[in-house]
């Protein structure tokens, strides 16, 4: 039995999510593909084919965009909120650090997507094994 007699409150599970993916999925997946890119540098060098570097990289780059939109709607996505919710912050408090994270996680999103297009330069110039 609830000991409370007001309405649930709204965690919003999804949006959290979103935004952590927004802050985090940059660095991550440019972690994962450096290493990717350097493991493969010696079957590329040995084959002399690049195109799974670039088929990483094409990946890389849509996972990282995509966490940036997740992370732009779920801060979108709060203004248009039921008013019948209770959440376990005020709804300022709540609705500034949604807009932060939301704008900090396109931003990294934005910063990590030219990161990972810089790294597409060394393969389209040089030859494999160099």
């Amino acid at each position: 039995m609830s000991a409370s007699t007001s309405p649930p409150v709204s965690h919003e599970p999804w949006r959290l999510a979103a935004l952590w993916a927004g802050l985090l999925t940059g660095a991550l997946v440019w972690l994962f593909l450096l290493q990717y890119n350097y493991t493969l540098s010696y079957v590329a060098c040995e084959t002399g084919r690049t195109w799974f570097m670039h088929v990483g990289i094409g990946i890389a780059l849509i996972a990282v965009a995509t966490a940036g939109v997740l992370a732009w709607r779920a801060g979108q996505s709060s203004r248009g909120e039921a008013d019948d919710i209770t959440h376990p912050l005020s709804d300022e408090t709540r609705l500034r650090r949604t807009d932060w994270m939301s704008l900090t996680g396109v931003g990294l999103s934005i910063l990590f997507v030219l990161v990972i297009l810089a790294m597409e330069v060394p393969l389209l110039v040089l030859k494999e094994c160099q």
